[in-house]
């Protein structure tokens, strides 16, 4: 009887997503974007991630509590804050900034951090594979647009060692392929 009043309650007036239920959705969201064969690989940017976590957990959270997924807070909705807090995220320039980066040809965008990318630049023995564990801008006083240089390098274990530096964005092919940990 008072479990009924309980969750009367909680209908009324909604449930944060509780750290079981965003352990759960970080769970699944991490196993849907990774690089099947490779763990430590994702097939989308940490940016994009964290974009899309409170999305996610918020779906996540609302399933789950109507029975899609399993018991968690059965029958509560998430409340106001937690969905209001997901839509913040998407606010400001710094989701325009990815939004307008990721509908660019991936041909044509820039690579970002942890990217892996194929190099094919004017140092031939060093064609391959690599990941762009830095990326340099530099100001250009006519332009005043700014410069960008790649560094590329090689994972051993969990430690990144430099392979190429100082490359230009047209001697790499980014794919579409990120590391998720070091």
């Amino acid at each position: 009887m008072e479990s009924t009043r309980i969750a009367e309650q909680a209908e009324e007036t909604g449930v944060p997503v509780t750290a079981a239920e965003e352990e759960q959705a970080g769970y699944a969201l991490r196993t849907l974007t990774a690089k099947p064969g490779d763990p430590d690989a994702a097939l989308v940017s940490r940016e994009w991630l964290a974009l899309v976590q409170p999305f996610f957990e918020l779906g996540w959270a609302m399933g789950v509590r109507t029975g899609s997924t399993g018991v968690a807070v059965a029958g509560a909705p998430v409340d106001d804050a937690t969905v209001a807090h997901a839509f913040a995220q998407l606010n400001g320039e710094r989701a325009a900034d990815l939004l307008a980066r990721g509908w660019q040809d991936p041909q044509s965008a820039g690579p970002s951090i942890w990217q892996r990318v194929r190099y094919h630049g004017s140092l031939t023995r060093s064609h391959g594979i690599y990941w762009v564990g830095a990326i340099h801008a530099h100001g250009d006083p006519v332009s005043m647009l700014p410069t960008l240089r790649y560094d590329l390098c090689k994972l051993r274990g969990q430690t990144p060692v430099p392979v190429v530096s100082n490359v230009r964005q047209g001697s790499l092919t980014p794919l579409a392929e990120w590391l998720t940990a070091l």
